[in-house]
């Protein structure tokens, strides 16, 4: 009778680990802050000058970093919504979350994006950051030959975890290692 007890115990004890285990694997599938991933990926100078924006739950755009802090709500609102959403081609109903930094300046190719495409929309997802890419490229081509060799290099990937990745900047291959690294944690 004792031995039952015993072996009763265990594997009530084991049921519980195991169900305990399954309770800490809902809690790693916590949404992760892309902003926070795009600000520590990249250097401090580029902090400085380059905003990283996103949509916030009531369904506006706010940012930090940057020169964002110089804009009212609703202004930057509108100028994200207005001039730097259309650059990504980034459409709603297509991502469920994303963080991105990208220059308007018609003399520097640089975008930074994580996006978690919705349900379906990882290819559209893709195709609209690679529309972005070969847009600077076709831009910069024959007009600043720098900025084309850093579009040229620009990457445009899902990573493991479900996410594109867009890293169109000059220290292109630090930035995606740091991203990378950050959504695998």
């Amino acid at each position: 009778m004792k031995k039952f007890i015993a072996a009763l115990l265990a594997g009530l004890t084991l049921f519980t680990l195991v169900g305990c285990s399954g309770g800490s694997k809902a809690d790693s599938s916590t949404p992760k802050d892309y902003s926070q991933i795009i600000h520590d990926a990249r250097s401090d100078e580029d902090n400085e000058y380059d905003m990283i924006f996103t949509k916030g739950e009531d369904g506006k755009f706010t940012a930090i970093d940057g020169y964002s802090a110089e804009y009212e709500a609703d202004q930057l609102n509108e100028e994200i919504r207005d001039i730097l959403m259309p650059l990504l081609n980034l459409e709603d109903g297509q991502y469920t979350a994303f963080a991105a930094s990208i220059s308007s300046m018609m003399v520097r190719s640089y975008a930074v994006a994580i996006v978690k495409p919705a349900e379906g929309k990882t290819n559209e997802v893709k195709a609209a950051l690679e529309a972005y890419v070969a847009s600077e490229q076709q831009s910069m081509e024959h007009y600043l030959e720098d900025q084309y060799l850093v579009a040229k290099a620009a990457t445009v990937t899902v990573a493991p975890t479900g996410e594109v990745v867009l890293v169109c900047a000059e220290d292109h291959d630090t930035i995606l290692a740091n991203i990378e690294k950050a959504l695998a944690a």
